[in-house]
């Protein structure tokens, strides 16, 4: 069992907090992420980026991520550390996200709003032709 809540025992400090959401705020492939407590059953909680890239991003979502993930990498002091999840292939996770109320930072609340329309909305991307990769836009 998954449990998804706002970080409480393993919280950052504030100042790593400010530095993380002023890092991820100046990142142009980021439009909005989410800082969860996680805990799976029998399993110490830990602490969860969730991110959304910009639709341009997805393009080189690898580049996207490790960007993202580089930005962690210098702002987290060498003894914590913290998993980065992509939201955009799994935006089911988006409304249980979003119930938690973990904001962390939104740089593009147009994307963010988008997201939570076509959530509520029960819209989801349609499927690739067979034969195409899934991540292959055309």
């Amino acid at each position: 069992m998954l449990r998804m809540a706002v970080p409480g025992r393993c919280r950052l400090d504030r100042e790593t907090e400010e530095k993380l959401r002023v890092a991820l705020g100046d990142c142009p492939d980021l439009a909005f992420a989410h800082l969860a407590e996680v805990e799976v059953e029998g399993h110490e909680p830990n602490l969860v980026l969730f991110v959304w890239v910009v639709a341009p991003a997805l393009r080189s979502i690898r580049s996207a991520l490790n960007a993202v993930c580089r930005l962690v990498a210098r702002t987290l002091p060498p003894d914590r550390f913290l998993d980065v999840v992509l939201l955009n292939p799994a935006p089911d996770i988006l409304e249980e996200v979003e119930r938690v109320g973990c904001l962390l930072v939104e740089r593009n609340p147009e994307e963010r709003a988008q997201a939570l329309r076509a959530l509520a909305a029960g819209a989801s991307e349609p499927s690739p032709p067979a034969g195409s990769p899934w991540w292959w836009p055309f």
